[in-house]
């Protein structure tokens, strides 16, 4: 299914939905998926090209949404974020905070430099907690005067894990860090459910992004092309009988989470893989 083949609906409707990574992949899939859901999205990137994107395509169909950019590893940025959205959309509190901004460094054990783990530790794990931080303001605390008015609304935390973190050739920054979201995921479920925010994460297996495209040289976003070869034989010989999941595969699975649909859900971790072998 691609995005415009999906019917307009009203799961999130008028929920105030913040979405870091929203510019690519799939956060820009999320943001689309939870406009046509009736939420009123702010999506958040480091570059303003691919979030003017995102934003065209979500008032083709004339969707609420308002951008910021920022860098999700600074304090200060993550918290103007949250700000941004309730100044925005002129309300007191977030619904709903997808933490999907991320990014992949790979290089094996031994060649791993300082720079490149502390680079994706602080963006896919650190960029996480200070979202989640930043939000309490606007999550947690409205929720806990609602508790002692008798009255709370539901809200939803959905952070991005992945299959990697179970440990994988190449990518020991990159899975520790995920490994690391997993930890703060329950954690932050067990600490806000009295106060009826869940807190869910998505550990998807191989998605069609640039971060999973063929590269060509060692610079580029991707991955070789031989271990393409091999998830590709991977997938067809043990996944489900389609092609490799997509963007909106994931972004599916994100609003069964952000939705009232998962209301008695939290603190799991839902793999979306197809069912490949080594991913599950």
């Amino acid at each position: 299914m691609n995005n415009e083949q999906h019917i307009m609906g009203d799961l999130l409707k008028d929920k105030i939905c913040v979405i870091t990574g929203g510019g690519r992949g799939i956060g820009q899939a999320t943001a689309i998926l939870f406009a046509k859901e009736g939420a009123k999205v702010l999506i958040s990137d480091i570059d303003k090209k691919p979030l003017e994107e995102t934003i065209s395509l979500i008032e083709h169909f004339s969707g609420t949404v308002k951008s910021f950019i920022g860098d999700v590893t600074k304090k200060a940025d993550c918290e103007n974020m949250m700000k941004s959205a309730v100044d925005g959309f002129n309300v007191d509190s977030i619904d709903v905070l997808c933490n999907i901004a991320g990014m992949t460094k790979d290089k094996m054990i031994h060649q791993m430099s300082e720079e490149d783990w502390d680079f994706i530790i602080n963006l896919n794990l650190k960029g996480t907690f200070n979202c989640v931080q930043a939000a309490s303001a606007y999550m947690r605390d409205p929720a806990k005067k609602e508790k002692d008015s008798g009255a709370i609304n539901s809200r939803s935390i959905i952070n991005i894990s992945s299959t990697s973190a179970k440990g994988n050739p190449g990518q020991i920054n990159y899975a520790s860090s995920k490994a690391g979201v997993e930890g703060l995921t329950r954690s932050v479920a067990k600490e806000w459910a009295r106060f009826n925010i869940r807190c869910n994460a998505i550990a998807p297996g191989f998605i069609e992004t640039r971060l999973t495209q063929p590269k060509k040289n060692e610079k580029d976003f991707g991955i070789p092309e031989e271990q393409k070869k091999m998830i590709d034989k991977l997938q067809l010989e043990t996944g489900l009988a389609r092609e490799h999941g997509k963007p909106v595969d994931v972004a599916n699975v994100a609003l069964f989470f952000a939705s009232d649909l998962s209301s008695f859900v939290t603190g799991q971790v839902l793999v979306a893989s197809g069912g490949m072998i080594g991913s599950i």
